[in-house]
C-alpha cells in the first residue's frame, strides 16, 4: 500500500499473530462511515462490515482473507439522483516485510528491465514497522467493489442518433460539383 491517507484505519501488529490465525471484524462508527462517504464521493454510507482472517504466511509475513459488505447510496451518472448501493466482495492479500537492502526486486531482470508476468499472482504488500493497516485494505477493496457508473432505473443519456452515410453525403456539398459545372460549360 502507498502513503495515501485512508478514511479508515485499523492497525494490526503482525508480531502478535505468532503461528495461529486470528479473526478480525471491522465495523466503522458513524464518523468513519461519513469520512468514507466523503472520500469516495458517495451520497451516504449507512453500514460497512469487514470480516477478516489474518494467517501467518511464509516466515514473517501475513495472509489476509476477507469479505466486505456495505450499504449506502451513490449518485446516478445520468441524473445525479441518489441510487441505492450494496457491496459484497471477497478478497485475499499477502503481506511480507520489506526486502533486505541490496536485494534485487523480483520483477527486475539482470539488465535492469522490468519484467511483468500477467499470469503471476499479485506481489505481496509490504509490512511497515511490523504493522498492517487492515482499515486501508478494507477501503481499497470497498472502492474496487463499487459500481463505477451507477444508474438510476430507467435513466438514459439523451443523444442524437448518428446520421447514415448516404444521408450525410446528400447533405454535404460536393466540392467537385463546381468543377464539373465549369467543365460542362466549357465549349472546347
Amino acid at each position: 500500500m502507498s502513503d495515501v491517507a485512508f478514511p479508515l484505519s485499523h492497525r494490526f501488529d503482525v508480531a502478535r499473530l505468532g503461528n495461529k490465525s486470528q479473526m478480525v471484524k471491522i465495523v466503522p462508527d458513524t464518523a468513519e462511515l461519513a469520512r468514507m462517504a466523503e472520500a469516495y464521493g458517495l451520497v451516504e454510507l449507512t453500514s460497512l462490515t469487514a470480516d477478516l482472517e489474518v494467517r501467518p504466511w511464509h516466515k514473517a509475513g501475513a495472509f489476509v482473507i476477507g469479505t466486505v459488505t456495505a450499504k449506502g447510496a451513490q449518485r446516478c451518472v445520468v441524473t445525479l439522483e441518489p441510487v441505492p448501493m450494496q457491496v459484497s466482495d471477497s478478497f485475499e492479500r499477502a503481506y511480507e516485510p520489506a526486502p533486505a537492502v541490496g536485494r534485487r526486486a523480483p520483477d527486475l531482470a539482470e539488465d535492469g528491465e522490468i519484467e511483468i508476468d500477467l499470469e503471476a499472482p499479485e506481489p505481496p504488500d509490504e509490512i511497515v514497522d511490523g504493522i498492517i493497516d487492515l482499515g486501508a485494505l478494507v477501503c481499497e477493496q470497498f472502492v474496487l467493489a463499487l459500481d463505477p457508473f451507477p444508474r438510476a432505473p430507467g435513466a438514459e443519456l439523451a443523444f442524437k442518433a448518428p446520421v447514415e452515410a448516404d444521408e450525410a453525403e446528400d447533405e454535404r456539398p460536393n466540392p467537385f460539383a463546381v468543377l464539373q459545372k465549369l467543365k460542362d460549360q466549357d465549349p472546347q
